[in-house]
C-alpha cells in the first residue's frame, strides 16, 4: 500500500510541475504533461548514471487515465446537450461525414507515399485520420468555447469520428490478427452503435427526466456518489453492447444537460475532470520512447504539414456544409487538428501485429508535434481568419487586374 501511495504522489507531483510550467509560459498544459510522462516513464533517459524511469504504466496509472478521459467527454456532453446536437440536423451529419472521408483519403495517400504494404497504409490512415477527443475537449474547456455555436459542429464531427473508429477498429483487428470476425459481425456491431446513438438522441429528454427524479432525492454526499456511480455503470453497460465507453460518457453528459441539475453536475464534475484529465495526458507520455523518434522525423514532419493543410481544408468545407461561415468556420477547422489517444492505440496494434517499428515512432512524434501546434492554432483562430481573408482578397484583386 505504501508503494502505491508513493507512486501516486509522485505522479501528481510531476503533473503539478507540468501544469505550473505551462501556466508560467501561458501555454496549454497538454504538451507539458506529455513531455513530463516521457521524462519519468519507462523510456526515460539516464543522466550521469541516474535512471529517471520512476513511473511505470501500470494498472493504477491506467485506471486514473481512463477516469480522466471519461470525465472529459462527460463534461463536454454536459456543456453541449442533445438538443443542441440534434438541431444541427442533416447538414451537421453530411458535413461531419465528409470531413472524416477527406481525412481518411488524405491518410491513405500519405501512407501510400511512404509505405508499400497495404496493411501499413491502413495503419497510417488510422494514425493520421482521426482527431483526439480528449485533447480537443480540453482545448474547448481551456479556451472557454464550450458554449460557442460552432462547438456543435466540432462535437458532431467527434461523434461521427467515434462511429468511424468502431468500424475501422473492427476491420483492422480482423485483418491484422485474423480473428473470427466476419463481415456480418462487423456490420452488426456498427449498426448496433449507430442505432443506439440515434435512439438516445430521440429519447434523451425522456431519459433525462427519469434520471432527474433520482437526483431530486439526492443532496450533498449522496449526489456526488450517485453521479459518479451512474457514469461508471453507464459506460460498463454500454461496453457490453459494443458502444465505446467514451461515447457512452459523452451521451450521458448530453442527457444530463437537459435536466434541472445540469449546472450543479458541472460544478461537481469540474474538479475531477481537471485532476484525472491531467493524469491522462501524463500517462500518454509514458508510452513514448524518445530514442526511437529519430527513425521517423522526416515522415512525421511531412505528415504534420499535410495534416494541418488537409485538416484545415476539410474542416472549412465541413463547417460550410454545416452552416458556419467566416471566423466560426475557421474555428471549427483549426480546433480539430490534434491527434492523440486513438493514434497511439492504432500504432500499438501495429506493433502487436509485428509490423514496422517505424510506425510506432512516427505515431509518437506526430502526436507530440501536433500537441504543441494544435493549441496555438486553436487559440489564434481570429488571427488566422483575418490572414486568410486578406490573402483571399489579395488573390481576388490580382485576378481582377489580370
Amino acid at each position: 500500500m505504501q508503494d502505491v501511495i508513493v507512486q501516486v504522489s509522485f505522479i501528481f507531483l510531476c503533473v503539478f510541475i507540468a501544469v505550473w510550467l505551462a501556466s508560467k509560459f501561458k501555454f496549454s498544459s497538454i504538451p507539458f504533461l506529455i513531455v513530463a510522462g516521457m521524462l519519468v516513464g519507462p523510456h526515460a533517459p539516464e543522466v550521469a548514471g541516474f535512471d529517471f524511469s520512476l513511473v511505470n504504466n501500470n494498472e493504477i496509472v491506467e485506471l486514473l487515465s481512463r477516469l480522466g478521459i471519461l470525465l472529459m467527454l462527460f463534461y463536454l456532453g454536459l456543456e453541449f446537450s442533445l438538443s443542441k446536437l440534434a438541431s444541427g440536423g442533416t447538414s451537421l451529419l453530411l458535413g461531419g461525414t465528409l470531413y472524416v472521408f477527406l481525412n481518411v483519403l488524405r491518410g491513405f495517400v500519405l501512407g501510400w507515399f511512404f509505405f508499400d504494404d497495404f496493411y501499413e497504409i491502413l495503419i497510417v490512415v488510422g494514425i493520421t485520420g482521426i482527431s483526439s477527443s480528449a485533447i480537443i475537449t480540453k482545448l474547448l474547456v481551456d479556451l472557454k468555447r464550450t458554449a460557442n455555436p460552432e462547438t456543435r459542429m466540432i462535437l458532431g464531427i467527434l461523434v461521427i469520428e467515434d462511429v468511424f473508429i468502431a468500424i475501422y477498429l473492427s476491420v483492422l483487428g480482423a485483418l491484422l490478427f485474423a480473428k473470427a470476425a466476419t463481415i456480418g459481425q462487423t456490420v452488426l456491431t456498427v449498426l448496433i452503435m449507430v442505432a443506439f446513438i440515434l435512439l438516445v438522441m430521440a429519447t434523451g429528454r425522456k431519459i433525462g427526466r427519469t434520471i432527474e427524479g433520482i437526483f431530486n432525492k439526492c443532496s450533498g454526499e449522496s449526489f456526488v456518489i450517485t453521479l459518479f456511480t451512474l457514469l461508471l455503470v453507464t459506460v460498463v453497460v454500454l461496453k457490453k453492447i459494443h458502444v465505446e465507453e467514451v461515447i457512452g460518457a459523452l451521451l450521458l453528459g448530453m442527457i444530463l444537460a437537459e435536466t434541472a441539475h445540469s449546472k450543479k453536475i458541472i460544478q461537481t464534475i469540474t474538479p475531477m475532470r481537471e485532476l484525472f484529465g491531467a493524469v491522462f495526458f501524463f500517462s500518454f507520455g509514458l508510452n513514448i520512447d524518445y530514442r526511437l523518434l529519430d527513425q521517423a522525423i522526416g515522415i512525421a514532419v511531412v505528415a504534420v504539414i499535410v495534416t494541418v493543410i488537409g485538416n484545415a481544408v476539410a474542416g472549412l468545407i465541413a463547417a460550410k456544409i454545416g452552416g458556419y461561415k467566416g471566423r466560426r468556420a475557421t474555428t471549427v477547422a483549426f480546433t480539430i487538428m490534434a491527434r492523440g489517444e486513438f493514434t497511439i492505440l492504432v500504432a500499438a496494434m501495429a506493433v502487436a501485429a509485428g509490423m514496422s517499428p517505424v510506425l510506432s515512432s512516427f505515431a509518437a512524434l506526430y502526436v507530440l508535434i501536433l500537441a504543441f501546434i494544435s493549441p496555438v492554432l486553436a487559440k489564434n483562430t481570429r488571427l488566422i481568419h483575418e490572414r486568410l481573408v486578406r490573402v483571399l482578397n489579395l488573390a481576388a484583386r490580382n485576378k481582377a487586374a489580370q
